[in-house]
């Protein structure tokens, strides 16, 4: 409980904690699905258009190059604390729950794929600029599933993939308490000790402040970083993370996106373009993400075949995202809940747990969950106006 209410200081602690939950739960039975959004005036959304790698080619490769030119000013930051049970991942022999990064993928786990990933990129930017440089790798993990002490045992095995264990930061996240969908009361699994599970990968900016993880980085002289999600084993196929960290360095961009076509039904998150205009008349404008849990509070359908709706062109969310460390580290220190981008409760799945009699029980309930991509939010975009024209593009 020290660790929650340690990393929940910025909205009140523990209790701080629960009322969060409890407001979102009682919103989430509230008939009232416009209930959304009760601090702006006024709340749209639009198709936000970006650079088409597949299309314009050339400058696609320009922006590459960019990337591969600025990977000495760039790190590398994994959340691989999720418990990834929509996998069911198993250990054959022993029948323990394994968290995703250990997930096979052509003959290798999913963070060795991603450390082959990065290598690549190094040894490009030696073979072009003739110069040997090794990514610092800032790692989130967590206790559940064992999470941390198999990660750490990947690298001990692999000798930190031969880059030398200081370019490694591991950093673990606290795991959460979980609420009773029916009444907001925590789920206990032994006498006195809760149900918990991650908050989240949106906890990293936070954890990142709290453990020293961006003054790391800044020692070891880098300014942006590429952050991705482990269980995206194609999110460095052709050009994607070169170039979009290319486009972030060149541009003194504070957050990019790496987005894709959707899939009607997917369970991913949607891209959007949000214009709002705010109680005190100004008109806000920037690029965020929806979840796909929070589809129908904000009014999104899923396309299909007879509607063909505009929400066919929101392009998927991969959770492939460049940071200006400066701008991420500003937000995660806030002293406010803004440090906890996207919090939601989601409460979709039953939650299957051992409760302190031994029995084996399953309950609707949910945790506060925040999405590292969100911190987008923090970025908008105001005038004094309402913008007419172009802003599909800001």
């Amino acid at each position: 409980l020290g660790d929650i209410e340690e990393f929940y200081d910025c909205v009140g602690g523990i209790i701080g904690y629960q009322i969060m939950a409890l407001e979102l739960l009682s919103v989430s039975k509230s008939k009232d699905s416009k209930h959304r959004h009760s601090k702006d005036k006024f709340v749209d959304f639009h198709v936000p258009t970006g650079l088409n790698l597949l299309e314009d080619t050339e400058y696609a490769s320009q922006a590459a190059l960019w990337g591969i030119e600025g990977l000495p000013e760039l790190g590398e930051i994994y959340p691989i604390g999720g418990a990834g049970d929509r996998l069911g991942l198993m250990d054959s022999d022993t029948g323990e729950s394994l968290p995703a990064a250990l997930l096979p993928y052509c003959g290798r786990s999913l963070l060795e794929g991603l450390m082959r990933d990065l290598q690549a990129r190094e040894f490009l930017h030696f073979k072009i600029f003739g110069k040997q440089c090794i990514t610092p790798v800032a790692v989130m993990t967590s206790s559940v599933k064992n999470n941390h002490e198999h990660i750490v045992a990947i690298c001990e095995r692999l000798e930190w993939f031969g880059r030398g264990r200081e370019n490694f930061r591991l950093f673990e996240q606290p795991l959460v308490p979980v609420v009773n969908a029916e009444d907001g009361k925590w789920l206990i699994s032994e006498s006195l000790l809760p149900v918990g599970k991650p908050g989240g990968h949106g906890a990293i900016w936070k954890l990142a402040c709290d453990r020293g993880v961006f003054e790391w980085l800044y020692r070891h002289g880098r300014k942006g970083a590429t952050v991705r999600q482990v269980s995206n084993v194609v999110a460095a196929t052709d050009l994607t993370l070169m170039a979009l960290a290319g486009i972030g360095l060149r541009h003194n961009k504070k957050l990019g996106f790496a987005s894709c076509e959707r899939r009607p039904g997917a369970t991913e998150g949607v891209n959007v373009l949000i214009e709002k205009q705010n109680l005190d008349g100004l008109w806000e404008y920037g690029i965020t993400c929806i979840e796909y849990t929070e589809f129908e509070k904000y009014g999104i359908s899923e396309p299909t075949a007879t509607n063909g709706s505009l929400q066919a062109s929101y392009p998927a969310n991969t959770n492939i995202l460049y940071v200006d460390l400066q701008a991420a580290q500003e937000v995660g220190s806030r002293k406010n809940a803004s440090c906890l981008p996207g919090i939601v409760l989601n409460l979709k799945k039953a939650v299957s747990y051992v409760d302190h009699l031994g029995f084996e029980c399953s309950a609707a309930g949910g945790r506060l969950e925040c999405t590292m991509q969100n911190i987008a939010d923090n970025f908008m975009n105001t005038y004094s106006y309402r913008c007419s024209k172009g802003i599909e593009s800001m």
